[in-house]
């Protein structure tokens, strides 16, 4: 009997611990680095004046600031996606915080955390005025009135208003955050079983349509009946899960076609060592690394998970993207898998 030579061995060894090593870089770096990169938040006032003064910091934390006259245009536009929230400033300096959960968990308690620093730095320097002012003060009525307005500073809060929340039974959103690997692996594994145990071409095609039918009823149905992630249109958001589960199982399929086993490395690479963590499911895209966190959606888990979210939270705008992209993997590996014949090789060769 034939045995494994020690360099064989420890060729294997090396590249699996290669591999090992790829797998880590993707998972922790996007992590390690993520941070605010141009997240799109407005500030909410007519003034010029006061959009500079508040625009200014968030500037210089990694936003994107726009600015909206009306609270009325700013929440369409936190609705079509152009922004994740806005800070509303009052004539006499009262904050608003009206935020978008559902878009982003991480972006939602970042506003949140500013405007709460905002807040305190205001009540910090309106206090300090007033201090100076008592320390010249001798008048027993404004003493009275002055120590007034510091328990008026005092009770002052960022208040927050929620545009779009996750529903009760998952109020973070944490089903749709752990979903990126799910989406991912499930379609390659989904694929891979296909060409393993279905004979004949036509036969993985249609096995494949059937997965995506499937398998999208039931991820939905899990993350909206079981985790209760997701709360909007089950058959609607279904055919969005569809979308993505074909793009990925007809992508893997193609590769298979044309490259044989080879094929899976590569679909292992783009949907799971790459796609996973640059999804941006547990964050957003833009606080992904510069750059990483676009090319993340051009990959089936990110597209597929911000379908997915606008689909049910915002009313299916912003799709265009996405569903473009899952399309074009869909198209690609069509194509892919009608001109290969790695398959018919195998199986002629088998008998």
């Amino acid at each position: 009997m034939k045995v494994s030579s020690p360099k064989f061995i420890l060729t294997l060894a090396i590249g699996l611990t290669v591999v090992l090593g790829i797998m880590m870089t993707a998972f922790s770096l996007p992590a390690v680095n993520s941070g605010v990169n141009n997240v799109p938040v407005g500030v909410v006032t007519t003034d010029k004046a006061v959009y500079d003064k508040f625009a200014t910091p968030l500037e210089k934390k990694g936003f994107d600031v726009k600015q909206y006259k009306s609270v009325s245009s700013m929440k369409d536009a936190v609705n079509n996606r152009k922004v994740y929230g806005a800070f509303e400033v009052s004539n006499t300096g009262d904050m608003t915080l009206y935020k978008a959960t559902a878009a982003s968990t991480a972006v939602s308690q970042a506003l949140e955390t500013m405007g709460n620093a905002v807040v305190a730095q205001q009540k910090t320097a309106a206090k300090a005025q007033i201090a100076q002012m008592q320390a010249q003060a001798t008048d027993a009525t404004m003493l009275k009135t002055l120590d007034a307005k510091v328990q008026a500073i005092d009770a002052k809060t960022l208040k927050v208003v929620e545009l779009k929340a996750f529903p009760k039974a998952d109020p973070k959103g944490t089903g749709l955050a752990a979903g990126a690997l799910p989406i991912a692996l499930g379609g390659w594994i989904g694929a891979v079983a296909i060409a393993n145990t279905v004979k004949g071409k036509k036969q993985k095609f249609w096995a494949a349509i059937a997965f995506a039918f499937v398998g999208g009823l039931g991820l939905v149905g899990v993350i909206q009946f079981v985790v209760g992630t997701f709360n909007g249109n089950y058959f609607l958001t279904s055919l969005g899960a569809m979308l993505g589960i074909a793009a990925t199982g007809f992508f893997v399929l193609g590769l298979l076609e044309v490259m044989g086993n080879a094929g899976l490395g590569i679909a292992a690479v783009l949907l799971i060592l790459l796609g996973n963590p640059l999804s941006g499911l547990s964050s957003a895209p833009e606080m992904l690394p510069k750059g990483w966190g676009f090319f993340g959606q051009l990959l089936p888990p990110g597209a597929t998970g911000s379908l997915l979210r606008n689909l049910t939270f915002f009313d299916g705008h912003a799709i265009g993207m996405s569903a473009g992209v899952l399309s074009a993997y869909v198209i690609v590996g069509l194509i892919l898998f009608f001109l290969g014949h790695k398959s018919e090789i195998q199986n002629a060769e088998k008998a």
